[in-house]
């Protein structure tokens, strides 16, 4: 379901002083000044048709209205001048465990818990995101719980919770990857047991009529996901799970998404003919050395499901530890690594923003810079997925809420360089590139 943002305001205070009630007038005439805003620019690649150079997309009320060339651009509009930048869409995460207190419950089955009662907006998950121009995600519960809660999908712009729903109930984890010391076998026969159960609960229920015929709170969400009203997050840890999660899908009529562990590539052909919407790991490229020859083989995951014609999105901040963490921390990391590897640039750009939309189903309102969406969007300072490209400025329903010449933690952040690559801090880690470019100039000098 999707629920639509409403920009209140709780008043904790109810005395004050005279000086507080016009800084409040100001205020919101602010907040009417950002009805309308005017983002000129350069380059827009909407990620739904036609790149438009030199080009105007106007918002109102957080939804863009108009976007082309040589528009009229209202009198009371703010503004935005990126006529030497590049706009792209918000970025779209498909899949992440992080921003929240406690990935996974203790118990193997908890369908009727929410993350939204874990999402902690405080984390400094949430800036980075920001940073790296990532206006909307789908928070879904970890990969150790048989059964976990229900994903939701949230903007980064908000403090509240409540403020940054874009879909409520997105899906339901469901993981093949046995824990708390069960056999694949009874895990399996644990989780078809489940399904089952709720499949027989609900021909129960279909016998009934008014009240009764309304499941309990903690079977609701099960539920729906059997009549297929959302979808199931399946996490599929290896190549031999693959088979019994096409099986699972189409015994129990699921909708189903599934979240690939790192070795899957190995079964593509079964995940191509399913024609499920596929998540990757966060680890892309590695290398395996067959255990007769020794010989060592670099894979390639995007151009192995790339080829085998799998549409797929990528996550970001899973998958090993390499000692380099932009691989698996950035999202725009795992795009360009895609392209690398012989993706478009279309391609690429594409999987990390109406891919993932279209996969959550939320592509009527974000993904992609078409009228009459939300007006997220990401000014960059050259075009996208390349190494000296920044994220300058980031727009989430008609709001700026990240800008670079605000970023103080970026800006320390950036002083602390070695040989142009940023050192490691509890942000992560940034590419320097003026510093590398000094040094170029310096080495040319020379």
């Amino acid at each position: 379901m999707l629920i639509k943002r409403k920009h209140t305001r709780v008043r904790r205070y109810w005395t004050l002083a005279p000086a507080a009630l016009v800084l409040m007038s100001l205020t919101q005439g602010l907040w009417a000044q950002r009805g309308e805003i005017a983002v000129k620019a350069g380059k827009i690649i909407t990620a739904a048709g036609e790149t438009i150079e030199n080009g105007t997309i106007l918002v109102r009320d957080g939804k863009i209205t108009q976007i082309g060339q040589n528009l009229r651009i209202p009198l009371n509009a703010r503004v935005i001048d990126a006529s030497e930048k590049v706009v792209i869409p918000g970025l779209v995460v498909a899949h992440s465990s992080r921003g929240m207190d406690q990935e996974n419950e203790r118990n193997p089955e908890v369908p009727f818990t929410s993350v939204l009662d874990s999402v902690d907006t405080g984390q400094a998950y949430f800036d980075d995101c920001r940073r790296n121009g990532i206006t909307s995600i789908a928070v879904v519960p970890g990969n150790d719980t048989r059964i976990g809660g229900q994903a939701a999908v949230i903007k980064t712009r908000g403090i509240y919770v409540s403020d940054m729903i874009l879909k409520r109930s997105a899906g339901i984890k469901i993981s093949l990857d046995p824990t708390q010391g069960e056999s694949r076998l009874s895990h399996r026969n644990n989780l078809r047991k489940a399904l089952k159960e709720i499949q027989e609960y609900i021909e129960e229920l279909e016998e009934k009529t008014g009240a009764e015929a309304l499941p309990d709170v903690r079977r609701e969400a099960m539920c729906r996901l059997l009549k297929g009203e959302i979808p199931a997050f399946l996490y599929v840890p290896a190549p031999m799970d693959v088979a019994f999660a096409v099986e699972l899908a189409k015994e129990f009529h699921l909708k189903v998404i599934l979240v690939l562990g790192r070795d899957c590539y190995k079964a593509v052909d079964q995940i191509a003919e399913s024609g499920l919407p596929v998540i990757l790991d966060g680890e892309l490229v590695f290398w395996e050395r067959n255990e007769r020859t020794e010989e060592e083989k670099q894979i390639v995951v995007p151009q192995i499901f790339r080829e085998a014609g799998v549409k797929a999105t990528f996550q970001a901040g899973t998958g090993a530890p390499t000692g380099n963490l932009i691989g698996t921390n950035f999202l725009w990391f795992q795009a360009a690594t895609a392209m690398k590897y012989g993706a478009s640039a279309e391609e690429a750009l594409r999987a990390i923003t109406l891919l993932p939309a279209e996969i959550l189903g939320i592509e009527k309102f974000v993904g992609s810079l078409e009228e009459g969406k939300d007006a997220d969007m990401v000014i960059l300072s050259g075009d996208p997925l390349e190494l000296n490209s920044w994220v300058e400025t980031v727009i989430a329903d008609g709001e700026v809420i990240y800008e670079i010449r605000e970023d103080k933690p970026l800006q320390e952040l950036l002083k602390k360089t070695v040989g142009g690559i940023a050192i490691s801090t509890d942000r992560g880690i940034e590419i320097n590139e003026k510093v590398r470019q000094i040094k170029e100039t310096s080495s040319k000098k020379k």
